[in-house]
């Protein structure tokens, strides 16, 4: 062995490096180390600095070739501008100077011209979202707001504005990837959301469109950020039939993979079959795959099916209202004369209502405005000999519209009260139960010829008189509707009985509600808490349970199973409203799901993450 090897040997089995013995370093780690520093002398050879300032490198402002750091020397200048370019070899230095200047303006009109491109990206971005929430065709930002947007900008601020309005990419193609990149984007967040949430509850409700394709909608409602949030998770077209597989196998085939059915808690549907079946409906599908879930007939739909029953002396009454309306409807001559009727007799209104069975507030509409048209369509009839016309010269006759006025009218605004957002089955329930207690009143009243509650009856048979039947008409009807409440909202499977603590756990009693011990516990330490008690009064139902969850999960875990699930299909109703105004006879081709999705939501998008997907290019603007 060599002296110098048996050195190096006796070096690294003192732990050392040969760098630490000498005192100096490898001729690599120097070579990397040194950096190399720009002079403004250099700009007399056509170079500037580039890049990093703490190591630049060289760019040659002829042709714009970039140099390594390492040949940031002078000499190496002088011979690549000698090599490449001997013509500018005795070039002044004022000649590099001016094409330093030119190479520095047009470096700011290009980025000056980017950040007009992003913007304008962003803009196409909201204008998409703006058309989708309207609901109008997606040519309307090409054909309308585009050229009403040049014209005010021309107006008001001039040329240069117009021509960076003119960048902002608008075509009916442009607007459609928007929107559907806008909803990947909501879904996107929704699903993250839902997943972070313990639980979760659907409602679910299928229609069709204007083409007839079936469409099955389901919202969802979870936990977010200490409250409850509710928005459409998915509009899913079926293709064929309407059978409970299709419908499970649509729904099935979104959730899974996205969300666990596990965490589903509940399930509020109509009362249709293919939904509600006890052995193979859709619920009962769901509550195979979720074992917690709890299913639910829309409130809302079954105080529709108990107000429908009539006795028959009232339902002729209905049947001739729809006759005499149909028979003013039915032809545009006829609208037209009876229009110009009203007008002539200065009458509140002009035009009657169409009755439609399937609409919650069509009825009492329908009923009350032939009520206040009664003289003119008296006329009218008469004028055109039909027999309907003698209807309205019959004392009890009129009565009972009167009487079919009022009702329905408190039926509507029954209806109104259950509609909504975020809504409990504890404050629907509270709602029926008084409703019923209503019934029950005024058929008291009633039957002491008592008629105040009806302010359009009591009216009439001040000028009128009528015959004891009609009172005892009156109150089997109201019977009657008690009698259809009672077998919808059974008081045996009142959802409040046995949770009264839900809504009020301060004025709760030990032992009288079926919880268990620890549960009990809690409840207790929860009753007797002052801070829960301040924050109780300020704060909405959930929002109070979602923050007692820290401290006492299992009775917070309890009452947020009980407050989550949907009492109502109220929000797919809404959402089959906006498919009407959204899949128009003009747009029946369209594919809707995106478009909802974006109108729908409430969810924000992430527009700096959208924007920062796509390449700004304003020669592609309108493409």
């Amino acid at each position: 062995m060599s002296k110098k090897q048996m050195s190096l040997q006796g070096l690294f089995a003192k732990g050392k490096r040969p760098s630490e013995e000498t005192g100096e370093e490898p001729t690599s780690k120097k070579n990397k180390a040194f950096k190399r520093e720009y002079q403004e002398s250099y700009l007399k050879h056509g170079f500037i600095p580039v890049g990093d300032s703490h190591i630049p490198s060289p760019l040659r402002l002829i042709c714009g070739e970039r140099l390594t750091n390492e040949a940031m020397k002078p000499s190496k200048l002088l011979r690549h501008l000698e090599t490449k370019h001997p013509g500018l070899k005795d070039k002044p230095l004022e000649y590099f100077e001016r094409k330093k200047q030119e190479h520095d303006r047009q470096k700011k009109l290009l980025r000056a011209t980017t950040s007009v491109n992003v913007n304008a990206l962003r803009a196409s971005y909201l204008v998409a979202n703006r058309i989708a929430k309207a609901k109008y065709p997606f040519t309307i930002g090409e054909e309308l707001i585009l050229p009403c947007t040049v014209h005010i900008c021309r107006e008001l601020l001039g040329e240069a504005a117009v021509k960076k309005i003119a960048q902002v990419p608008l075509s009916a193609s442009t607007v459609t990837r928007r929107i559907e990149e806008i909803a990947e984007d909501i879904e996107m967040q929704l699903l993250e959301r839902i997943n972070k949430s313990p639980w979760y509850a659907l409602q679910v409700d299928e229609s069709t469109d204007v083409d007839n394709k079936a469409i099955l909608l389901a919202y969802v409602r979870y936990l977010y950020q200490e409250d409850v949030h509710e928005d459409m998770l998915c509009a899913l077209s079926l293709p064929t039939t309407t059978t409970t597989a299709e419908l499970f196998n649509s729904l099935d085939g979104f959730i899974s993979g996205k969300l666990k059915w596990s965490s589903c808690v509940g399930i509020c549907t109509d009362g249709a079959a293919a939904m509600t079946g006890r052995l193979s409906g859709l619920t009962a599908r769901i509550k195979e795959v979720a074992p917690e879930c709890e299913s639910t007939h829309c409130i809302i739909h079954r105080e529709m099916l108990a107000s429908r029953k009539m006795p028959p002396e009232l339902n002729s009454v209905l049947d001739d209202i729809v006759k005499v309306i149909n028979h003013v409807k039915a032809q545009a001559l006829n609208s037209r004369l009876f229009e110009q009727l009203c007008e002539e007799m200065d009458a509140d209104y002009r035009r009657l209502l169409l009755y439609t069975e399937i609409r919650w507030l069509s009825r009492g509409k329908s009923l009350a405005r032939v009520f206040e048209l009664r003289e003119p369509l008296q006329r009218f009839l008469s004028e055109k000999k039909s027999l309907l016309a003698a209807n309205f010269s019959d004392e009890e006759w009129v009565a009972k519209l009167a009487y079919l006025c009022d009702i329905f009218n408190l039926l509507n605004e029954l209806n109104l009260s259950l509609q909504g957002k975020m809504t409990t089955v504890f404050k629907l329930a509270d709602k029926v139960a008084a409703f019923k207690a209503k019934l029950d009143f005024w058929g008291q009243r009633v039957n002491r010829g008592i008629y105040d509650m009806f302010p359009t009856l009591a009216g009439i048979l001040g000028e009128t008189e009528t015959e004891p039947s009609f009172s005892q008409l009156v109150h089997n009807h109201l019977s009657l509707l008690l009698k259809e409440f009672e077998r919808y909202f059974p008081t045996t499977k009142d959802p409040r009985t046995g949770k009264e603590w839900i809504c009020d756990p301060f004025v709760n009693k030990p032992g009288e509600s079926s919880l268990s011990v620890q549960e009990e516990d809690q409840l207790l330490e929860v009753a007797n808490d002052g801070g829960f008690k301040s924050m109780f009064k300020t704060t909405t139902l959930p929002v109070f349970w979602i923050k007692v969850m820290a401290e006492y999960p299992e009775i917070a875990t309890t009452a947020l199973k009980t407050l989550l699930p949907f009492p109502t299909s109220y929000l797919c109703e809404a959402g089959f409203s906006a498919v009407i105004a959204t899949k128009t006879k003009q747009r029946s081709r369209l594919d809707i799901s995106n478009t909802l999705r974006v109108s729908l939501s409430p969810i924000t998008p992430r527009w700096d993450r959208l924007v920062a997907a796509k390449q700004a290019q304003g020669s592609h603007s309108r493409k």
